[in-house]
């Protein structure tokens, strides 16, 4: 898989994440940044049209059209819930039409015949599985602060970023467990 590609998707997510503050200045600039930062990370998967790339810059696009431009300032309150939710739904809609989103990048640089094969591409199911159910336990806890509006419960808003980066982490020692248990089953060195 390449990792690194995959990750800097999300670079953009993070940026607006860290930058989008109590004002609408610094949502703006959020936008901006996140904006710029999907056109520079993924110019490549914008134009070979990998999904998660595309649905980041819209989801950006639109919220910054809609918030910015349209003046409909109450849909900043909900981007941390709306944003968890169009993730949780790429992954569970990807894996739902036989596309897991990670097999895009996991076919980068790897020979076709191998990207083709059906323990790579089980590999991918269940990279995207774990990614599908960090997003959803991000949505789950956004939702419920956003409900809950007392400010005891904040330090729970920094769960969804420990369950991401659970997920990455298995990102990256996953694929090599199942090369090393495979090689181990074939009576091979990894």
């Amino acid at each position: 898989m390449n990792l690194l590609s995959l990750l800097t998707a999300f670079v953009p997510w993070i940026a607006f994440t860290l930058l989008a503050g109590s004002t609408m200045e610094s949502l703006i600039l959020a936008f901006i940044v996140a904006l710029a930062l999907t056109i520079l990370t993924s110019y490549k998967q914008l134009l070979k049209g990998y999904i998660l790339s595309v649905v980041t810059l819209v989801f950006f696009v639109v919220f910054f059209i809609l918030i910015a431009g349209l003046q409909q300032y109450y849909l900043a309150n909900y981007l941390a819930v709306l944003s968890m939710l169009i993730l949780t739904i790429v992954c569970w809609a990807t894996m739902l039409f036989h596309f897991p989103f990670t097999l895009q990048y996991s076919r980068e640089g790897v020979e076709p015949e191998r990207a083709k094969s059906a323990p790579f591409i089980h590999v991918n199911y269940v990279i995207t599985g774990v990614w599908g159910i960090a997003f959803t336990l991000g949505f789950a806890i956004n939702a419920f602060l956003l409900i809950q509006h007392d400010p005891s419960l904040a330090i729970w808003g920094n769960l969804p970023w420990a369950v991401m980066l659970i997920a990455i982490g298995f990102t990256v020692w996953y694929p090599s467990y199942v090369h090393k248990k495979r090689a181990l089953e074939a009576g091979t060195s990894p």
